[in-house]
């Protein structure tokens, strides 16, 4: 299981698996690696379910608790980013108050704007006080920000519905 999920827990019962289980059984096992992959999914299934319900807070409570760890994912599991993507939320220079998905953000960007900005910052009052800041929201284009050490998580991720991140 990916170390950047170790805040799920859980119990799996299965038929398949003998009732003496060794390490080296569980290393070389083609069943754990199935099921471990099949897991690994619908973990992101559920948190996918979380924040797509009708109640924000949810997601919001959860991102709270736990966002950390699916940045760290986004750099650690290359294998996962699209299902990644859609978990991240940021604040912007246009919603300070709520967190926006990437493809909220990519909804919202203009006709001509063809990448994703960012700000990486310790906080939300040194965003806005960014001198990089203001000739971006002069154009009224939005800039996504960042408030964490594990900013590269950007760098990770690469490219969001084709559209590249620009710093």
């Amino acid at each position: 299981f990916p170390r950047y999920l170790s805040f799920v827990k859980g119990v799996v019962d299965s038929d398949d698996l003998p009732l003496n289980v060794s390490r080296e059984i569980l290393q070389e096992s083609r069943i754990v690696r199935i099921m471990r992959k099949r897991l690994v999914r619908k973990t992101f299934d559920m948190i996918q379910d979380i924040s797509q319900s009708e109640n924000k807070e949810d997601y919001k409570k959860f991102w709270e608790n736990f966002g950390r760890f699916l940045k760290l994912g986004c750099v650690e599991d290359s294998g996962n980013h699209k299902r990644l993507a859609p978990l991240l939320r940021f604040y912007t220079s246009k919603s300070e108050e709520e967190l926006i998905s990437l493809d909220e953000y990519v909804e919202n960007m203009g006709e001509k704007q063809n990448a994703i900005y960012y700000l990486a910052t310790d906080s939300l009052k040194s965003a806005k006080s960014a001198p990089f800041l203001e000739k971006l929201v002069q154009k009224d284009i939005e800039v996504r920000t960042s408030f964490v050490e594990l900013y590269n998580f950007n760098f990770a991720v690469g490219r969001h519905h084709g559209n590249d991140f620009c710093f």
